[in-house]
This record gives C-alpha cells, sequence and structure tokens, in this order.
C-alpha cells in the first residue's frame, strides 16, 4: 500500500467505469497540486483503467459485493446475534448487509473497514463521488473545521422541491421525516470532508441506519441529510454552495457562474472554489473545464 506523509486521504467508490469516465477526477487531482493518499474500492475495471490508477499511486481495494435481494437466509443469521457480543453483532450485520445493500451503501462499509484498518495514517479524509467531480485546487486547501464539513446546493431548490431528494426521503424514512425536512436545504453526500474521527463517526451513523433499514435501493443521499437535521454530529460546519470549497453544480443556473481571468470557476468574492461536483449537470460547459483542470 502507498502511504504518503501529507496525512491525507481522499477515498471513493468506482464500479464499472469506463478509463474515460475515471481521468477527469484523477487528472484534475492531480493537477491540482494534492500530494496525499487516495484509496478507491473497485470493482470491474478493465486493465487500461487499473493500469492507469496505478501509475498515479491509488491504492485499489476490490470491492465485493452480490447485490443481491435481500435473500431468505438473512432471517435465519438474525437467530446467532443472541449468541454474540454487541460488537460481533454489529460486524454480522454488515459483512451480511454487503450482500444486498445497494453498492452507493455498502462502500461505507468499506470505508470502515479502511479507516479501522490505516485511518491512523492520516488526519482529514475527504469523501467523494468519483464520475462527476473535479478540482481547481488542493480540495483540503482550506479553513478545515475541527470536525466535519458538508456542503449545501443551490439554493433555488429545497429536499421538498427536489423531485429526487423528496422521493429518496420518502422511501427511507417515510412522509412524517419528508414532512419535517421538506423546507431545508440540500446537503449532498458526493463531497464530505472532516478528521478521520469526524469522517469515522459520520460513516459509522450511516451504517448503523443502512443496517437497521435493511433497503436494497440505495437511500445514501436521503441518510446524509437525515443525519445531518435530525442526528447532527458534533463540531458540524455547514457551507453554503457560494461561500465554501465545493461548488455543487446541478441545480445552479448557468448565468449565476463566474469564471476568472484563469477560467476558474469562482464564488461572488472572486475565491476559486477548490471542487466542482456535479459538473456533468453543464454538457455546454463540460469540455471548458475539462480543457483547463485536465
Amino acid at each position: 500500500m502507498n502511504i504518503s506523509t501529507n496525512r491525507q486521504l481522499v477515498m471513493g467508490l468506482a464500479t464499472g467505469m469506463t478509463l474515460e469516465q475515471l481521468k477527469p477526477f484523477f487528472l484534475s487531482l492531480e493537477k491540482s497540486g494534492y500530494r496525499g493518499d487516495v484509496c478507491l474500492f473497485i470493482s470491474n475495471l478493465d486493465a487500461a483503467s487499473v493500469s492507469f490508477l496505478r501509475a498515479r499511486r491509488v491504492n485499489l481495494v476490490p470491492f465485493r459485493q452480490a447485490f443481491l435481494d435481500k435473500p431468505r437466509w438473512l432471517r435465519f443469521a438474525s437467530l446467532a446475534k443472541p449468541f454474540l457480543t454487541p460488537n460481533q453483532a454489529q460486524l454480522l450485520d454488515e459483512h451480511l448487509a454487503t450482500a444486498y445493500m445497494h453498492p452507493n451503501c455498502a462502500r461505507f462499509v468499506y470505508h470502515r473497514f479502511f479507516l479501522d484498518e490505516c485511518g491512523g495514517n492520516y488526519d482529514q479524509v475527504m469523501l467523494a463521488d468519483i464520475r462527476d467531480v473535479l478540482f481547481q485546487s488542493d480540495p483540503f486547501a482550506f479553513e478545515m473545521p475541527d470536525g466535519l464539513a458538508v456542503f449545501l446546493e443551490d439554493p433555488s431548490q429545497t429536499i421538498g422541491s427536489c423531485p429526487s431528494n423528496s422521493a429518496w426521503i420518502r422511501h427511507g424514512f417515510g412522509k412524517s421525516v419528508l414532512n419535517e425536512l421538506a423546507a431545508k436545504p440540500i446537503a449532498c453526500a458526493g463531497t464530505i470532508l472532516g478528521t478521520t474521527a469526524a469522517i469515522r463517526d459520520y460513516v459509522e451513523r450511516k451504517i448503523r441506519i443502512f443496517c437497521q433499514k435493511k433497503l436494497r435501493l440505495s437511500i445514501d443521499q436521503a441518510t446524509h441529510n437525515f443525519i445531518l437535521y435530525q442526528e447532527p454530529p458534533p463540531a458540524l460546519r455547514v457551507f453554503d454552495n457560494d461561500a465554501g470549497p465545493v461548488l455543487t453544480m446541478g441545480y445552479v443556473s448557468p448565468e449565476k457562474l463566474r469564471f476568472n481571468q484563469n477560467d476558474l470557476l469562482v464564488n461572488t468574492v472572486g475565491r476559486v472554489f477548490n471542487t466542482l461536483h456535479q459538473y456533468d449537470r453543464h454538457p455546454d460547459l463540460r469540455e471548458r473545464l475539462l480543457r483547463v483542470l485536465t
């Protein structure tokens, strides 16, 4: 395993992605000046993609899970729990869950295993989507809180007004929780930063909910918002979309996007965003961004 001396880690998941889909994330991260580690959980990548990632000293961890319907044997496995310690019962739940969890949820079990094994090597961690994230500068080059940093989407939409987010909350937590959260701004689960301890706490919270719900569909985004608004972790810092280091672009109107003289996206006071998320929602800008950042 490659271990840098920078004590920073970026973690993500890549299942069935092509080399062309992987390149923007890793080429822009390389160009950003980031010199920490990257751990990528992978499945179904071709040889060219693996070679590309290894050339960039990415730590590659196989991501194995069947993604089945909830198997019939699951109910029988619960019969063993009275004979297990609480920690053993939790581990059993987590190992069984990866057989039917959506990959977007199962990845957090793998994140937890990795942090258990290697978390002591790092002070700060970023959990990031791979397919739709670009970097304009080192993702950690801002005033990091001594806890968890999360990022809101554009205020033009709320959880209740967004068809996708409202459906995810309803499916995962029911109508009553949706009613409670409907007016809240959307917090995006695709980019999360924090101290290693804060990230580990966040991951454990998500795993606990996933194992309780035992759902096959992805409730990653719904659980992210549920945790932030219903069970907020300590030392939580929430950044507005135009005031932090991450720009989540999905709901941002193109006319509101601002570029500086170096063709980098900036906020209202001219500060360059470190990280761009959901840039692919703006196909007219996609090639411009890729040309500059990769």
